[in-house]
């Protein structure tokens, strides 16, 4: 008799895992027939007991039916703010469980693939509608998703920069650095932001080092550099750095320009004129040197003709016109340098502006009203 009842109650215990099981089963099924609803019923059931609770198939086809929810046209009603969450975690409780090798494991990248799409598109439609805080909240998602990937973390840093909260875009770009997204537009944009904000010049100075070492030929950086060097009264130190770049790479256009940049800058005119004459030499495309150049000779026309609109008409008469012949000279000798500089980068608003100034001052009109209607108002 008590062998009998021992049996029956093992068959009991049988009974009831299999029950269990047959939840986690019935889940399945009713997500192969397309009854979310019901498939989410029987898998939170299983989730829940202690004979299920912690297996792998569970866990996965857990998150396969939450993450299912997600923009469903009948059953996309169930899912929450937290569904992608609550997906997540379920595909990292299979991992945690079966490994990257077992059954259930092997089958999760797949679907975190389609989950960091589906998160990402959800992102970018908060983001077309300026929605920031949910953007940015959906990319912080998409990310924690597929850490390695940086298109959700750039975004992030443009919704927080159209935001208006720096400090959070500055550390998203740092995130962007740190797994490895380094062009010179993370560094130029961080910096800026950082500049925004008024981060301490060594904060600032610290990022253009790191940037120049990815990019020492960044032209951008190289002119922060110099920049901070001089506000923080280190120009010799910069033209020691410069020198010693030019030495080392002397067929660097763009160091030239750089130290023209900073000879202008330190006063020295034709020290800067000389540099920035290299530096087409050394790269007849070098775009930076020709629209120096054309700088340098259009504002010596200017001190001519602003020296004779000073005089008094008497001293005018005797002096003037020779004073505006110069001028014209320069300007005339500016011409050539600027449409060089078109011609490499023709769509850069400055150097339009600029022509048609010398267009203006030499009395091209026909060509001044040309150049005037490519320049964006």
């Amino acid at each position: 008799m008590k062998k009998i009842l021992m049996t029956a109650m093992a068959a009991v215990s049988v009974q009831v895992a299999v029950a269990q099981n047959s939840a986690v089963n019935s889940a399945v099924l009713n997500h192969k027939n397309g009854t979310l609803d019901k498939a989410l019923a029987d898998i939170n059931k299983a989730t829940e007991h202690k004979k299920t609770q912690d297996k792998a198939k569970t866990w996965f086809y857990h998150g396969v039916i939450n993450q299912d929810l997600i923009g469903h046209p009948i059953y996309g009603k169930l899912a929450t703010e937290e569904t992608p969450e609550v997906a997540l975690a379920s595909f990292n409780k299979t991992l945690e469980i079966d490994g990257e090798n077992g059954q259930f494991g092997k089958m999760v990248p797949e679907r975190m693939e389609l989950l960091y799409g589906q998160i990402l598109n959800q992102a970018v439609e908060f983001h077309n509608s300026q929605d920031w805080d949910n953007a940015i909240a959906k990319y912080d998602m998409a990310s924690k998703i597929n850490p390695k990937d940086t298109t959700a973390v750039l975004y992030a840093a443009y919704a927080s920069t159209a935001k208006q909260d720096y400090a959070s875009a500055v550390k998203y770009y740092d995130q962007l650095i740190g797994i490895g997204h380094t062009t010179e537009d993370v560094y130029k944009n961080k910096i800026q932001l950082q500049q925004a904000i008024e981060a301490s010049d060594d904060e600032v100075m610290a990022s253009i080092a790191a940037g120049l070492e990815k990019h020492p030929n960044s032209v951008y950086l190289m002119q922060e550099e110099l920049r901070y060097y001089l506000k923080n009264d280190r120009a010799d130190e910069a033209m020691a750095k410069l020198d010693k770049a030019i030495e080392a790479d002397p067929k660097n256009a763009s160091l030239y320009a750089v130290r023209g940049n900073l000879e202008e800058r330190k006063g020295n005119i034709d020290a800067a004129y000389t540099n920035y004459k290299k530096a087409v030499e050394v790269d007849p495309n070098n775009f930076d040197g020709f629209f120096n150049l054309g700088v340098l000779e259009y504002n010596k026309g200017s001190e001519f003709n602003n020296k004779a609109a000073k005089m008094d008409y008497a001293t005018y008469k005797k002096k003037g016109p020779a004073l505006e012949k110069q001028a014209i000279k320069h300007y005339e000798a500016s011409l050539p340098y600027f449409e060089k500089a078109l011609e490499i980068q023709p769509e850069d608003q400055a150097t339009l502006a600029n022509l048609q100034r010398v267009y203006t001052r030499l009395k091209r009109t026909a060509d001044a009203e040309r150049i005037g209607k490519k320049l964006k108002n």
